[in-house]
This record gives structure tokens, C-alpha cells and sequence, in this order.
């Protein structure tokens, strides 16, 4: 008789995304693409422009995770033309791929749909939040001054 083997727990099935990761993302990319599309209640699809405001996200966060490995491997700073020390070029790479990313995806409309149809067109949207805002700011400031 031979010994049974203990049987391997089946894998959990990932549920698919409602938008395919694209081809060419890497590592970080496809990490960003993946928290991203799975957070989205249940209704909710990005349109072309959205996409593809995604897809530079996910591509600049590609390039960010490559910048950072640079960093690690070279160090902060580096010798200048001259022989001086000066800061490591990929510092400052990486600082603007982060405000890049969040430029990106700060323009994503990350509304709820109900909201999104009532605006009409992402102009109003941010519009709409403009004067909430501004009306959120007045109403702190008369509860404060009494």
C-alpha cells in the first residue's frame, strides 16, 4: 500500500478584473493597475480616457520602481563632471514620476456613477466639488467665529 499524500489546498481563483491588466506593465505597474480596478464598487467602469490615464499611471510607476532600484544600486549621490559630489540625477527622476503619478491619477473621475451622470461632464464635476468645498470652507469658518 502506498502512503497517501495530503492533498494541496486548491488555489483561490483571483475574480477577474473588470479591466484586463495591458500588455507591458511591470512589476509596479501592474500592482497599481490591479488595487486600482479592484476597489471599484460594484458599477463602476473607466471610460477610454480613463483608461489610458491609467495605463500612463501604471507605466510611470513602472519607471519610478526602476529609478528607485538605481537609487539603491548607486547610492544618493554620485561624482559630478568635475569630480565633486552631487546629487544622484535619479532623485530627482523619481520625485517627478511621484508627482506625475499623482497628477495622473488625481484626474481620474473616481465619482460615484449616480454622481457622474448627474454632473454631466467631468467640467462639472469639478466644478460641483469646487463649490462644495468653498461651501464646506464657509461654514467651518462661521461655526468657528461663532
Amino acid at each position: 500500500m502506498t502512503p497517501k499524500t495530503p492533498k494541496r489546498p486548491a488555489k483561490a481563483k483571483k475574480p477577474a478584473l473588470r479591466h484586463p491588466v495591458p500588455p507591458g506593465l511591470g512589476k509596479a505597474g501592474t500592482a497599481l493597475w490591479t488595487r486600482i480596478v479592484a476597489d471599484l464598487d460594484e458599477g463602476w467602469r473607466f471610460d477610454e480616457r480613463e483608461l489610458h490615464i491609467l495605463a500612463e499611471s501604471c507605466l510611470t510607476a513602472d519607471t519610478l520602481a526602476k529609478l528607485e532600484e538605481a537609487i539603491d544600486a548607486d547610492g544618493v549621490t554620485t561624482t559630478g563632471s568635475r569630480g565633486q559630489v552631487v546629487v544622484n540625477p535619479a532623485i530627482t527622476e523619481s520625485r517627478q514620476a511621484r508627482a506625475l503619478i499623482l497628477r495622473l491619477l488625481s484626474s481620474l473621475e473616481l465619482t460615484d456613477p449616480a454622481d457622474k451622470a448627474a454632473s454631466g461632464t467631468p467640467h462639472q464635476a469639478r466644478a460641483r466639488r469646487a463649490a462644495e468645498a468653498r461651501w464646506n470652507r464657509d461654514k467651518r469658518r462661521s461655526i468657528a467665529d461663532g
